[in-house]
């Protein structure tokens, strides 16, 4: 496996990566590793976006369906007709050169949150003994890592 170096640029890209900027972004498909609380919430191949200034991961198991039954993906429904048929994580990770906050689905919801302020890079991972929920006064131990497969 090749290292996801997640920081403000993304290095497996090559020479061309190192200019930054919104329209530089890379689909990897990805090992994640997402602990909470000393709960592994995510620890599967999973779908890998970077970009300048945030990361998007996602399991892909997530399966939202319309009231016909559908998937979403095919259907046309209103988001507030959704309802999540089979549970899957995603999330996304917002970098702030070595610190960052990370927000997720906590496996069933649609959209992510709750998130957490304050995590700090360590090699491929991301992680916080005290990372803070931004909606409420509670502090969880984070770990988030992404390998290129």
């Amino acid at each position: 496996m090749k290292l996801i170096k997640l920081g403000l640029f993304t290095l497996l890209l090559g020479a061309a990566s190192m200019i930054p900027g919104p329209a530089m972004s890379k689909l990897f498909n990805a090992k994640c590793l997402l602990v909470i609380d000393g709960s592994t919430r995510m620890n599967s191949q999973c779908s890998f976006t970077s970009d300048a200034d945030s990361d998007f991961f996602s399991d892909k198991k997530l399966l939202l369906v319309c009231p016909n039954g559908r998937s979403a993906e095919y259907s046309s429904c209103y988001g507030y007709e959704q309802r999540v048929a089979r549970q899957g994580v995603f999330g996304v990770l917002f970098r702030r050169g070595d610190s960052g906050d990370l927000c997720w689905n906590e496996g069933t919801m649609r959209k992510a949150s709750p998130c957490f302020d304050g995590l700090r890079r360590n090699g491929a991972c991301w992680e916080s003994s005290s990372a803070k929920n931004r909606h409420a006064e509670m502090w969880h131990k984070i770990k988030f890592c992404a390998w290129a497969l």
